[in-house]
């Protein structure tokens, strides 16, 4: 199946509301691949746009980490509102992004982890909504839950701290509440410390898009993993000394 017949699958469902189910014998077979889909995706629904963030992320540092662009008015202000109905909520994440401070456009040499700490504005808390357009999305094939964003929805952008090089990560505590459950976690982010993606995720927008840009945030991952979460229900993500993000679902 070409890309582009992918892509309209993907599209469709997104203004039905209506999930998709993934035809049989129909492979996305590398990640460059679904990279392709989420690119026609992304240029049908928000032509002409640029991302205005990214998430970035992997189950381990083990493994290559994959990307996924957010469109600007995917990223929601702090406190934020959404529909779950309307997103295809399957549940929400609790993560720590970065801030750009300037620009990271392409360029032939790579860039060093000092210079990209350097180009941070801060560390921000985030709260990722996760949704698929994906029927049975649990069972999909994971390269076709790439290519739908990695089950992306939106992007809550909280509160943050300029002073993100003094954290230590690996020790770094956080706790997420959705409705009366309450999880813990400290030091669990899957790459040990998030700046880890850093240099991965510029040299992939640099590569991709022509490269990151002031202002844009990258999501790094969670934390405690996926949170189950409903209408009705509020979301608290507090990582202490660095901040915090809201959400009520609807």
């Amino acid at each position: 199946m070409r890309t582009d017949l992918i892509a309209s699958l993907l599209v469709h469902a997104r203004h039905t509301a209506q999930p998709i189910v993934v035809p049989e014998k129909t492979a996305i077979k590398t990640d460059v691949v679904a990279y392709r889909v989420q690119d026609k995706v992304f240029a049908k629904l928000w032509p002409g746009a640029h991302p205005l963030a990214w998430k970035a992320g992997g189950p381990s540092d083990k493994v290559e980490p994959t990307a996924s662009p957010i469109a600007p008015e995917l990223v929601l202000k702090n406190p934020a509102r959404v529909s779950a109905k309307a997103l295809g909520l399957v549940g929400v994440e609790g993560e720590v992004g970065f801030r750009l401070a300037k620009d990271l456009p392409s360029r032939d040499k790579a860039y060093g982890e000092e210079e990209i700490a350097a180009a941070i504005a801060e560390a921000v808390v985030t709260i990722e909504i996760c949704a698929s357009r994906i029927a049975k999305w649990k069972t999909a094939p994971g390269s076709w839950q790439l290519a739908d964003f990695q089950n992306h929805g939106s992007l809550v952008v909280g509160s943050g701290t300029k002073d993100w090089r003094k954290i230590d990560f690996r020790k770094q505590s956080m706790e997420i509440r959705v409705g009366a459950r309450v999880s813990k976690a400290t030091g669990s982010h899957s790459f040990g410390d998030p700046f880890r993606l850093m240099p991965w995720i510029v040299a992939h927008c640099a590569e991709r898009t022509g490269g990151l840009r002031k202002g844009d945030v990258v999501t790094t991952g969670a934390w405690t993993g996926l949170e189950a979460a409903k209408a009705g229900d509020e979301v608290v993500v507090i990582f202490p000394g660095i901040g915090e993000a809201r959400l009520r679902i609807e």
